[in-house]
């Protein structure tokens, strides 16, 4: 097949990640050529939850490009007693993160925006954790595009308690703890990729290419771990804690 004639169909490849009851293999799946493709098979994998805000995680394509894969389902967390509670397999992992939900909209725009624009349309602060656990074999080793296509590997979000405006530069070395049932994950110091937990949003709020309705306020927007993607080994119930105040339980079963 010509590249004149090839058609991708995102829709099948969203019903074969939806109905996969085991992780596929790369080499059986079609791969999406543009970020475009990829996005539109997040769209028709990711339906919309009646009464849940959109939420993306965001991040950058190895070649620098913003890019962002969808959260679903997104839980918030009301207190340690009623933990969000997500499905456990082999092979999950889990991200402590910092979660922003928009008050205002970022639709896309030539001009772009400043970081003081983005911070002014962040509302609220938040510590989050996002679940990890891809539909593909390969995971975040597969080809980019379709790891992209599978919201880079998101199966899952939940969102904590509320968090002071200052984390949005001040999160870099943090006290940061996570365990399960007790045993310790992660001790160590906050650290974000970029060592910064804007980057990534800035960069994608600025790519125009993006879809009009994303980045619209009230959406939940994640921007990268603090700790590195950690296993979690069984079912349990997982602590995170931020700065020996901010505490978020996530249960697993």
């Amino acid at each position: 097949m010509t590249d004149a004639t090839r058609l991708f169909d995102a829709a099948d490849l969203a019903q074969r990640f939806a109905a996969a009851k085991d992780r596929i293999a790369a080499a059986e799946l079609p791969l999406p050529e543009t970020i475009a493709e990829a996005t539109a098979v997040q769209a028709a994998f990711d339906a919309p939850q009646d009464g849940t805000a959109a939420g993306y995680k965001v991040a950058r394509s190895p070649e620098g490009v913003g890019v962002a894969g969808r959260l679903s389902p997104i839980a918030i967390t009301a207190s340690d007693a009623l933990p969000a509670a997500f499905r456990w397999r082999e092979g999950l992992r889990v991200e402590a993160e910092i979660g922003f939900r928009l008050a205002s909209s970022l639709p896309p725009r030539q001009n772009g925006y400043s970081r003081g624009e983005v911070i002014a349309a962040i509302g609220a602060v938040h510590l989050g954790v996002e679940i990890l656990d891809s539909r593909i074999a390969e995971g975040g080793k597969a080809p980019f595009l379709l790891f992209l296509a599978d919201r880079l590997g998101n199966a899952g979000y939940a969102l904590g308690p509320e968090l002071p405006r200052d984390l949005l530069d001040g999160a870099e070395g943090r006290p940061l703890e996570v365990s399960l049932d007790g045993t310790p994950l992660f001790t160590g110091e906050a650290h974000h990729p970029a060592a910064d937990v804007l980057a990534w949003l800035i960069g994608w709020a600025n790519e125009i290419e993006r879809a009009e309705d994303t980045l619209s306020a009230g959406d939940i927007v994640t921007t990268g771990s603090l700790c590195g993607a950690l296993g979690v080994a069984s079912p349990g119930r997982l602590e995170v804690r931020l700065g020996g105040r901010w505490n978020l339980p996530v249960r697993f079963g």
